[in-house]
């Protein structure tokens, strides 16, 4: 449906119109005329759908401004980040119905100030539920005349570990109202929430499949657990985007990472629920103004981040659920835009691979990693296309005396011309060693002779010799063939790996976690052979170390 067909007032049509908002997506054509029926909604959909504007333009369209200035709406959201990009669409919306205030509220800003700002009347309140519920108890938020609540990502808000708080809020608002759920998954929870809190709600689930985005290309690097930060590093090397996101699993990790990025001087910068809200709204005017162009986020924390459409979203870490994954993605492609979605895996993930595959009904492009060669070409490529854009730029004077100032100097105009594309084009994807050291850190056995490495893993741990060999491939890097006998005991294990590596391997396995249990492993000694006096030998020193652990 286009917006004009939804018979709304004209200074609500005019507002849409200056969003450059002309059709309305499958959520917004099926949410907005039940909402503005008086409806209950469950609306499931994903980001990138449109489901903020498929509450907000009904909202906007039924309240009118009192003179009481008592919230009529509230619209609860789990992030800051979410609510202040909620709060800021009313306000887009509301531009010309004069009198309809919008406050948001949340946590990590000075509550005095948000006091301040509720005092001065909110016919909609937009709010974290934490921060809400602080109000509530302070009784400067009163909600006797509130008529709709939303509650924007419930999912999120209950992996947060939000439901008391939500529920307490909910026990505070008039019975007789209008409730809109939305959720990107519809968990048991969400539904009991449903169930005790809705009229005969409407289920409306927006299309999710990402085969049904023809326009985001997403492709799959197998490589090994020690690699993954270079070769991430060489992927951005090769796509160049002008704005990407990274996604991890952690908040430990998107520090590492970030830190790992800058000190290879990427623009990059971090963003993650520990940051205090200062720290996140400067990395995002940063983002959104161009000084940064990659952003590395948690999941959560990328809840609300209100940028048009990424070049590219890499999966740093394997998404843990699969609508983890689709929001990911859902960050490119976005308005009739071609996106990329690039996902990092280890060998041991490829099942989890599979069945993300099957629960999205779609084939993921699994392709080899790019060469130094194809990184370079595709570089040099861009370069060329940049710098015939550029020759169509008017150049202030000063730069041609700069140039011809050198050229008097002796420095001919090519000579010029290829220092500063070499400078542009980056050198490091001249560097065929640096490049093949990073991205082949596999340890290729010369020598013969073994060593045998204890672990403190056995069959307790439900350790089996494949998963022993698994493990250790792609934490060192060793080849399957290379690594020997393997001997499981009830509570550890006896590896024999190359003797040639056995320190590095040792190294590289220590706080390796496997089957859920952090390794400690423990070398033993060099052999040749495997003699009677050789084996005593071994199990003499074996009782001697149990014996001093004890």
């Amino acid at each position: 449906m286009k917006f004009n067909e939804f018979q709304l007032s004209s200074e609500l049509c005019r507002a849409i119109e200056e969003c450059g908002y002309r059709e309305a997506t499958y959520i917004q054509s099926a949410c907005i005329p039940v909402m503005l029926s008086g409806g209950d909604i469950i609306g499931q959909s994903q980001t990138g759908t449109g489901k903020t504007a498929a509450f907000a333009i009904p909202i906007v369209e039924m309240l009118q401004p009192t003179t009481m200035k008592r919230p009529q709406a509230l619209i609860l959201s789990p992030t800051r980040e979410l609510a202040m990009q909620v709060a800021q669409e009313i306000r887009k919306f509301a531009k010309y119905k004069e009198g309809l205030r919008t406050v948001c509220i949340y946590g990590g800003q000075p509550i005095h100030q948000q006091i301040l700002d509720l005092k001065k009347g909110a016919d909609i309140v937009v709010g974290t539920p934490g921060r809400i519920l602080d109000h509530l108890r302070r009784r400067t938020l009163r909600f006797e005349q509130c008529r709709i609540l939303v509650l924007d990502e419930a999912d999120e808000m209950l992996n947060m570990g939000f439901r008391e708080e939500i529920e307490d809020v909910m026990e505070q608002l008039p019975p007789q109202r209008q409730t809109v759920l939305f959720s990107a998954t519809m968990p048991q929870p969400i539904l009991d929430i449903a169930s005790q809190y809705q009229h005969s709600p409407v289920h409306l689930k927006a299309p999710s499949n990402p085969s049904s985005m023809p326009k985001i290309e997403q492709i799959v690097y197998v490589c090994p657990k020690e690699a993954k930060k270079e070769i991430l590093m060489q992927l951005i090397s090769m796509q160049n985007p002008r704005q990407a996101m990274i996604f991890c699993n952690t908040k430990k990790m998107v520090d590492e990472l970030t830190a790992d990025l800058v000190a290879k001087s990427y623009p990059a910068a971090a963003i993650h629920g520990d940051m205090k809200q200062e720290a996140r709204s400067a990395v995002m005017d940063n983002f959104k103004s161009g000084k940064l162009s990659i952003l590395v986020a948690t999941d959560v924390a990328a809840r609300g981040i209100d940028v048009a459409s990424m070049d590219v979203v890499f999966n740093y870490d394997f998404p843990q659920e699969t609508e983890y994954y689709v929001h990911r993605i859902g960050r490119t492609g976005r308005a009739g835009k071609e996106g990329l979605a690039v996902t990092l895996i280890t060998s041991r993930q490829k099942y989890a691979l599979r069945e993300l595959e099957k629960k999205l009904k779609t084939r993921l492009i699994q392709k080899p990693l790019p060469s130094l060669q194809e990184v370079r070409q595709l570089r040099l490529n861009r370069l060329s296309d940049e710098i015939v854009s550029l020759l169509q730029q008017q150049v202030p004077e000063a730069i041609s005396e700069v140039v011809d100032q050198l050229h008097k100097q002796g420095c001919s105009y090519r000579s010029i011309a290829l220092a500063l594309t070499f400078d542009k084009a980056g050198g490091e994807i001249f560097d065929e060693k640096a490049w093949n050291a990073e991205a082949k850190p596999a340890l290729i056995v010369t020598e013969k002779g073994m060593s045998e490495l204890l672990l403190n893993l056995g069959e307790q741990d439900r350790i089996t010799a494949s998963v022993l060999v698994s493990a250790i491939a792609e934490a060192t890097g060793l080849q399957g063939k290379d690594i020997g006998r393997i001997q499981i005991r009830a509570t550890e294990s006896l590896v024999q790996i190359p003797r040639q590596f056995d320190q590095k391997i040792c190294r590289m396995l220590k706080n390796t976690v496997i089957r859920g249990k952090t390794v400690v492993p423990l070398l033993i000694r060099s052999h040749e052979g495997s003699s009677r006096n050789a084996k005593n030998s071994r199990k003499s020193r074996l009782n001697n170390r149990r014996q001093r652990r004890r």
